[in-house]
């Protein structure tokens, strides 16, 4: 059997290599758009920031893949799949046959359409290349459009080296997909402490350059700088599959199996639409525990297996100088609001708590600080579904020190400040309609 993966990205390399760990003899080969074994996205800004050493960011190694048997073709786009005879067509003129065939050719990064995005000195933080180049430039003045994960990482990387940066951000806060204004509002604060100015709820328009200047135009200032680092989101790579006749959405349409309308051709990571693990929604989360998880099933249902994705879910960090946050499941801005929906909400000195309920069950989590260690409790509380609304009704008996219900709960109820002997109470508010976030 030949296995054919598309990309060379962590879910690419997942499946490759956990086939050849299920004992598979197959062939398998890895097309690959870009001129390097696999590495780690996330670690490019501290590479460029100086906090590690490039060789840090590769997970791989060309002996690794030569060791278990794995063919990888570097600098070798694929531009067309031809299901019925399943082979795929790379940019070269090279056709390269499949059994099966897998699509993780994940995520493009998102250019803004303004006037003189195109000039020197702009960039991107997403490929190694581009951070290569990142590295080498020489600036004193940043301006980072977009203020997602990599935006505020790119940020940081470019405030340690000793640029003035400042931030754009189209919505109303900062990391808008990730966090509540609340705590965003917490955020922002903790960042400006480092010297970094950010701009929320401003559009920019375009692009100018004077010399060796340039000026981005917003709809409220223009900001001199010598840097640019675009950051406006990530969308799935669709048009291979679409092309070829997958069923495409916002992403690449995969069931339970990781299979796609064709039954030979499987996808995964971050170009696929798979199915929300709570909801049962279709959705496009782009994180890397959701792309190994895929190609571990996709890899077991090639061998022939009956595994099945029990479903994609959100969960990330953000960490930048010494503040540390983290958030697991919807936002107020995600949420569906049909049911009761309740949050609850813990301030303290050194960080924050929010808790989403929806019907008593935990349906997503934000947290700074001390509270943001533990949030793996709470995300764990939301897979059990466990009833909040029963947690508090027999708080008292739960928290005795003698009590036989597991200690998960007790410090379950104690990071929510759930009041013993008349102790701190957090505050908690019914959402009764949709409030605009």
């Amino acid at each position: 059997m030949k296995v054919l993966v598309v990309g060379n990205g962590i879910a690419g390399n997942e499946v490759a290599f956990a086939l050849r760990a299920l004992g598979a003899r197959c062939e398998i080969t890895i097309l690959s758009a870009e001129n390097w074994p696999e590495y780690d996205p996330c670690s490019l800004p501290y590479f460029v920031g100086g906090d590690i050493q490039r060789e840090a960011v590769f997970r791989r190694r060309l002996f690794d893949y030569k060791q278990h048997s794995i063919e990888l073709i570097l600098g070798n786009e694929a531009i067309s799949i031809d299901p019925q005879a399943k082979h795929v067509v790379t940019r070269n003129g090279k056709t390269y046959p499949f059994d099966k065939l897998v699509l993780a050719n994940g995520g493009r990064l998102v250019i803004p359409p303004l006037d003189g995005i195109d000039q020197p000195g702009i960039f991107s933080c997403k490929e190694l290349g581009e951070a290569d180049r990142l590295h080498q430039h020489k600036g004193g003045k940043a301006v980072v459009i977009g203020s997602g994960a990599i935006g505020v990482e790119a940020a940081e990387a470019l405030n340690m080296r000793g640029l003035e940066v400042t931030i754009i951000e189209l919505l109303g806060w900062m990391l808008p997909t990730m966090f509540d204004e609340p705590v965003a509002r917490r955020l922002e604060s903790a960042l400006r402490g480092y010297g970094i100015e950010i701009l929320t709820a401003e559009r920019v328009q375009r692009v100018e350059r004077d010399g060796e200047t340039m000026r981005v135009v917003t709809n409220k200032r223009e900001i001199p700088c010598d840097t640019i680092v675009t950051a406006t989101g990530v969308a799935p790579q669709t048009a291979l599959a679409k092309e070829a006749g997958l069923h495409v959405e916002r992403g690449i349409i995969v069931d339970d199996s990781m299979a796609t309308s064709h039954r030979d051709i499987y996808a995964c990571g971050d170009c696929v639409q798979a199915r929300d693990a709570f909801t049962g929604e279709r959705c496009v989360y782009q994180f890397k525990h959701n792309a190994i998880e895929q190609a571990r099933v996709a890899a077991r249902n090639i061998l022939g297996e009956k595994a099945s994705y029990r479903g994609s879910y959100t969960f990330a960090r953000a960490h930048f100088f010494e503040t540390h946050a983290a958030m697991f499941g919807k936002t107020m801005r995600s949420v569906r609001d049909d049911g009761d929906l309740e949050v609850i909400d813990r301030e303290g000195d050194s960080g924050c708590l929010r808790i989403i309920l929806k019907e008593g069950k935990i349906v997503g989590g934000e947290a700074i600080g001390e509270s943001a260690d533990n949030i793996g409790l709470f995300l764990g509380a939301m897979w059990r579904e466990d009833d909040i609304d029963d947690l508090r009704v027999n708080w008292q008996q739960i928290a005795r020190l003698d009590s036989r219900v597991p200690w998960i709960y007790r410090k379950l109820g104690r990071l929510m400040g759930l009041p013993t002997d008349g102790g701190f109470s957090p505050q908690s508010h019914r959402v009764a309609q949709r409030r605009t976030y």
